[in-house]
């Protein structure tokens, strides 16, 4: 998201913040990343015994060989999706103190 490459030739990369916008400079400036995993939560009450009785360790190996050999990756669910935000140090510390970012959804209600 907050990162890109510098044009005529040169293969630095550039960051800016994704959420305040300031341009970060790889080798001057210290920036954080993080990485953010959506996706739906499976149905406890779809799982039956044959779920419980399959062998999760031989189909995981299979899963490795598959990839190993060049096999194409499974589809994922359309819900997933990864995210990835590179941040400055003040923004940083912002989402650490409220990754939700409530305390900007804050209602002001008159006491009428």
């Amino acid at each position: 998201m907050g990162a890109g490459v510098c044009g005529r030739g040169s293969t630095m990369q550039h960051f800016s913040c994704d959420q305040c916008g300031k341009e970060l400079l790889p080798e001057v400036d210290r920036h954080y990343v993080v990485k953010i995993e959506v996706f739906a939560a499976p149905d406890r009450s779809a799982l039956t015994e044959d779920d419980l009785d399959n062998d999760q360790l031989e189909s995981f190996s299979q899963l490795l060989q598959g990839i190993d050999s060049g096999a194409p990756a499974p589809e994922l669910s359309p819900d997933y999706k990864q995210i990835r935000l590179d941040l400055c140090p003040e923004c940083h510390k912002r989402f650490l103190r409220d990754p939700l970012n409530k305390e900007a959804i804050k209602f002001d209600f008159s006491e009428n």
